[in-house]
């Protein structure tokens, strides 16, 4: 008896010897890994790198979803504003006073009033300018600077036509009408309120007196050189070639609108016709 009760206590001692032993290196593991978690929390088993991924990927949507700094690439362009077709309506036009010369688009669609006239005409022949007409008193500065430059340049130029008022264009257009019909009229003349030349802005220019408008100036020296500098003195050529869908009138390389040297200049680097430019930034704007 005295034999087993040893025996028993014997490996009662090793027990205890063992589990002091068990405690004392989870104790000495638990000091090594720098004591980050608690001795009673249980282990956590790894996730799949799959699912760490996709918590990943969460996580960064919903940051850049809250982020205000990171809009949608689309959203730094500003939408495309829609010109309306060249119809044959009678809307006033935005910026119908003389006032606004520079902002007001006319076209087949958009009229000035019958009783539209500004106050400050004067001669085309205060710029040196041969031929005869009158333009607006704040035209003549740039309209002298540009007629010298031309002839410096040794394309001299003269002036066919200039303001017309509302009767004067019933006139005119119904000539057109009695020499080529209705229908072809409106494809190169204006219909009365219609017309630039009511702004007293804009010119009809030729090589001498006399000289009949003709798409055959664009490609003189006089027209060429017309066309590629007139912009730097504040003039714009209003119907272009080949852009009647977007001008409302054919090719007209005579015909030249004033809107001062800082417009002509942003319509010149646009690439725009001025139409369409002047739509975008002025009739159409809110």
């Amino acid at each position: 008896m005295l034999a087993m009760h040893s025996s028993r206590a014997t490996r009662a001692s090793l027990a205890l010897l063992a589990v002091g032993l068990t405690g004392m290196v989870a104790t000495a593991a638990l000091g090594a890994s720098g004591g980050d978690r608690s001795p009673i929390e249980p282990a956590r088993s790894p996730k799949p790198a799959a699912a760490v991924a996709t918590q990943r990927l969460g996580h960064d949507q919903a940051a850049q979803a809250s982020s205000p700094a990171s809009p949608a690439p689309e959203a730094s362009e500003p939408p495309a504003v829609r010109l309306p077709a060249c119809r044959y309506r009678d809307q006033a036009t935005r910026f119908g006073q003389p006032r606004y010369w520079k902002k007001t688009l006319l076209d087949t669609n958009l009229r000035l009033a019958r009783t539209y006239q500004p106050w400050d005409l004067v001669s085309v022949s205060r710029a040196g300018l041969r031929g005869s007409g009158l333009v607006r008193q704040k035209v003549i500065a740039d309209l002298t600077a540009l007629a010298s430059a031309a002839r410096a340049a040794g394309k001299p130029l003269a002036v066919r036509s200039a303001y017309r008022s509302y009767q004067t264009q019933v006139a005119t257009f119904a000539s057109w009408v009695a020499r080529s019909g209705y229908e072809q009229a409106l494809k190169f003349s204006a219909r009365p309120g219609h017309s630039e030349h009511q702004l007293g802005t804009t010119m009809d220019f030729t090589t001498a007196p006399g000289v009949p408008l003709s798409t055959d100036f664009g490609a003189s020296p006089a027209g060429r050189w017309l066309a590629a500098n007139s912009w730097r003195y504040g003039f714009i050529m209003s119907y272009p070639r080949g852009m009647r869908r977007v001008s409302c009138y054919g090719y007209e390389p005579w015909h030249f609108r004033y809107v001062g040297r800082e417009l002509a200049a942003l319509i010149h680097e646009s690439g725009q016709v001025p139409r369409r430019y002047l739509w975008e930034h002025f009739e159409s704007v809110p």
